[in-house]
């Protein structure tokens, strides 16, 4: 190319090289500088942990790389259920047990059944202090739950249609129960059907899922209909089975009821286990041993130990011969999961730092890639066998995803990719003026 012609294009060619180098590099730092970029909607179990992305780490293994793992529990829809059922109950029919308690029946009582037909009674009872963590500023500040947000109080008079909406999808992600010894035969199976539709349901205190009651709204009674130790049809009681639940439980929920409080057991403590994520996360926090200030009081075991991972083994330490299968577990059922802490937490909440890190980092857990892929390979089942799960609400940053040895470009290399080809596109153009204007300054020569 002569001399002269090229120095009278110069600035066209020098235009052609700042968009062939500069703007991809500006347009991928543009890109890069934004977080998070939202995908699906629904269920927990994203396709983007299905292709391979890796996510957000847990808090034990990402404290130098990630300041705030807990800004993926905000995108959660979690909700907490009131249990007011269990606090009538104490408020009635404890005074019908303890007067029939020691009485040798053969057959029906018609007496006192007004305590078993009892007027509701608001409140959490037992399960305040849950609610007052649940509301406290280091649940919002250190864990990002945060009432009104993406935390939201349900009572159970109500909580089998607040599960769920008209087409039968969940309206919540993760669902947190307190001490729920008591439920209506609805609710006990609206429950149920969260886990098998693909919910996270958080067992926070023990003797759950004990006793049948009835409710009836017209009235606002509450009526015992079958377990503790009793039946009640309206017209009279008698002795009856304590569990009303107990296999089922076993099979879907992984334990049930097994150490009363007057079993003179006491607890020094959980020994965390390091196979199981939430386990590592507390070992990596506080130690070998976890869940130090409670004592004892009711607890459930562990009864089923398929598809069931150990978060950490209780210690008991005041009879030395008792030795009840007593953990903080998951369990996976269908495309759920359940995780219990297998005591009654609400004792410690508000003074036990590592009962807190449990509830949280069971969330954080529920918004991780880890939570499909372990439902997929739960423990207990070979490998080849699958579960699916729905699609998810949680935010994921865009990046490339590997399907085998294919990788798929991600947007930011396409975005890059688009302004190359368009660089080169003007290269060649600029190279075919050129020609042309050689050839017609030549012809005219």
């Amino acid at each position: 190319m002569p001399a002269g012609l090229l120095a009278k294009y110069s600035s066209l060619l020098a235009l052609v090289l700042i968009l062939m180098f500069c703007v991809p590099s500006s347009v991928s730092s543009i890109i890069n500088s934004s977080q998070l970029r939202p995908v699906g909607s629904g269920e927990l179990a994203s396709n983007l942990s299905r292709a391979g992305w890796t996510g957000p780490r847990y808090l034990a293994s990402s404290l130098s790389s990630q300041s705030d793992p807990y800004n993926q529990t905000l995108k959660l829809k979690i909700a907490a259920v009131e249990p007011v059922f269990t606090t009538t109950a104490y408020s009635s029919f404890y005074s019908f047990y303890s007067k029939y308690a020691t009485r040798n029946l053969n057959g029906t009582i018609k007496t006192d059944l007004n305590l078993l037909n009892a007027s509701i009674v608001q409140g959490w009872g037992w399960s305040d202090a849950l609610r007052r963590f649940l509301i406290s500023t280091t649940a919002g500040d250190q864990y990002d739950i945060v009432l009104g947000r993406n935390l939201s109080f349900i009572s159970e008079v109500n909580v089998s249609q607040a599960l769920f909406r008209t087409d039968g999808t969940r309206n919540y992600d993760v669902l947190i129960l307190g001490f729920t010894e008591y439920v209506t035969i609805q609710e006990y199976y609206a429950y149920k059907s969260f886990v098998t539709t693909g919910g996270v349901l958080v067992l926070m205190d023990a003797t759950n899922f004990l006793a049948q009651v009835e409710y009836y709204p017209r009235t606002q009674h509450l009526a015992l209909i079958r377990g503790h130790g009793w039946g009640f049809n309206g017209t009279m009681a008698w002795r009856d089975i304590f569990d009303r639940w107990q296999n089922e439980n076993t099979n879907w929920i992984g334990g049930t009821f097994g150490v009363g409080s007057s079993s003179g057991a006491g607890y020094s403590g959980a020994t965390p286990l390091t196979d199981n994520p939430v386990g590592r996360a507390l070992k990596e926090k506080y130690g070998s041993r976890v869940f130090t200030v409670y004592q004892g009081h009711e607890e459930n075991v562990v009864t089923n130990l398929t598809r069931t991972s150990i978060v950490a083994n209780w210690v008991q330490t005041r009879k030395p011969d008792f030795h009840p299968n007593v953990s903080a577990y998951m369990h996976y059922y269908k495309i759920g999961l359940v995780a219990d802490l297998g005591v009654m937490g609400s004792d410690v909440i508000m003074s036990d730092g590592s009962v807190q890190f449990f509830l949280a980092q069971t969330l954080l857990f529920a918004t991780g890639p880890n939570m499909p892929v372990i439902i997929n390979n739960p423990p207990g089942l070979p490998a080849t066998t699958t579960i699916t799960a729905g699609q998810s609400s949680i935010g994921a940053a865009y990046r490339p995803l590997s399907f085998g040895d294919l990788v798929m470009m991600s947007l930011r290399g396409r975005m890059v990719m688009a302004f190359l080809l368009v660089g080169m596109m003007l290269l060649v153009s600029f190279l075919a003026v050129t020609v042309w204007f050689r050839r017609r300054e030549h012809r005219r020569v």
